[in-house]
């Protein structure tokens, strides 16, 4: 799902309250390579929520369910040129709670601003990514789960029902009480311990399942099919 980017919020919203906190702030300077870092955190009472809706964009994105949590709580580590270009907010609309993470100016040809992304999150919430690029790790979230990704390596385990879209990059899944569907470009795929159905449409790389209640490949493309 495409979001339009929402402006970074600090107030109190009726349903819940959101709390910015800026934290360490300092430049990192690698030759040529000159970005200021800052922390920033949010976080967001559940109340009659049901989703949690991310847009991220280049950067690191991990995603933790737990059991004893009735809040959604993010920290991003923020490496970037100009504060007027990030956009970081989270906001409950409906019964979904919208988190961007992301910047409106990335283009800085080698020097691009990325976010590294931590979010905590109770685990019956269902989830819907759209990451950009960077890597993501998504574990113990028992809510239906779609992912849409452009590039970077996917570590999926312990969850529910799984969908994702990938452009490239591996992707492992280890461990899912419902079904799984990939619809992947490229990169090597392993997935097991799938208590439902796996199924897989794949471009190019090699593939491996193993313990799953089923398997499916719609087309695997180039690379080796194990199971």
């Amino acid at each position: 799902m495409k979001l339009t980017l929402l402006a970074a919020s600090t107030a109190f919203l009726l349903s819940g309250c959101v709390i910015y906190v800026d934290g360490k702030s300092g430049n990192i300077d690698w030759g040529d390579r000159d970005l200021t870092h800052d922390t920033r955190q949010l976080s967001l009472a559940i109340s009659d929520l049901a989703t949690l809706d991310v847009l991220a964009g280049a950067g690191s994105l991990v995603i933790a369910g737990d059991s004893t949590v009735d809040t959604i709580e993010v920290t991003a580590e923020v490496y970037h040129h100009d504060t007027a270009d990030i956009r970081f907010s989270l906001e409950a609309q409906g019964d979904t709670a919208f988190l961007v993470a992301t910047f409106d100016n990335s283009s800085y040809g080698s020097n691009n601003p990325y976010m590294d992304v931590t979010v905590r999150m109770p685990q019956d919430l269902l989830l819907k990514v759209d990451d950009g690029s960077g890597n993501i790790e998504i574990r113990n979230v028992y809510g239906d789960i779609e992912v849409e990704d452009g590039s970077g390596s996917m570590d999926i385990t312990d969850v529910g029902n799984l969908t994702i879209d990938d452009g490239s990059g591996s992707i492992t899944v280890n461990g899912s009480n419902g079904n799984v569907v990939i619809d992947d470009g490229s990169g090597g795929i392993l997935v097991e311990n799938v208590r439902g159905e796996v199924t897989i449409d794949d471009g190019s790389g090699d593939i491996e399942v193993r313990d799953v209640g089923k398997l499916t490949i719609i087309e695997s493309g180039s690379g080796s099919v194990k199971s």
